[in-house]
């Protein structure tokens, strides 16, 4: 049994294998349980399924094993990781890192529109950096249906479980959410339209 779903550490082992244990059988022992999140850009022909490296945590090493022989017969590489948490917080990483990152281009974007700079063209030029670097873009949100909600998710167990408040998700959830009535209320310069520099990608008036 895999569960692929986003969701905070803890939820396979504390959630879902009881649910599976009112069955009378035991995880671990009579069936294998493991966390392997998905990894899916709708549309993206080149890193595909097959070629996106799969992570994988067990409830035991066997169960891991087990899961991993499973992907392994569909995808090229599958990531071992050392149990089930360490595999549902790298999701969470992935999505945080974006959710962050989109906020502070975001927020940016309002400060360079006030200061008369031209972000998009700041934003090409720091992409030539070949290493240390990677581009985010401004818009009205975050986009899809992982990004504005699966940080949160982190954000209130560390708080329920550390009391630790997690300030960089906070501030970002802050600022992303914001930015819907800032486009729609800004409006756009003169001759300035809403352009498609690359697929799936807006470049909006800012």
């Amino acid at each position: 049994m895999v569960l692929e779903s986003t969701t905070y550490p803890g939820t396979t082992d504390t959630v879902l294998r009881p649910i599976l244990e009112t069955s009378g059988l035991t995880a671990g022992v009579d069936f294998a349980l493991a966390f392997s999140p998905e990894r899916i850009d709708p549309g993206n022909q080149t890193f595909t399924f097959a070629n996106t490296p799969k992570v994988v945590g067990g409830l035991t090493t066997a169960c891991r094993d087990r899961a991993a022989e499973f992907y392994g017969r569909m995808v090229e590489q599958v990531v071992l990781t050392r149990g089930l948490r360490e595999a549902e917080m790298a999701k969470l990483l992935e999505n945080t890192y974006r959710h962050v990152n989109i906020a502070l281009v975001n927020e940016m974007a309002r400060f360079c529109a006030d200061l008369d700079i031209d972000l998009w063209d700041v934003i090409d030029a720091a992409s030539t950096k070949p290493f240390g670097f990677q581009a985010f873009y401004p818009g009205p949100g975050v986009g899809g249906h992982c990004i504005p909600i699966d940080p949160n998710y982190l954000s209130h167990f560390v708080l329920t479980e550390t009391g630790y408040s997690f300030r960089f998700v906070e501030l970002a959830q802050e600022i992303n959410d914001s930015m819907p009535a800032y486009v729609a209320t800004r409006g756009c310069r003169t001759n300035s339209i809403v352009t498609v520099r690359q697929p799936m990608e807006l470049r909006f008036c800012f």
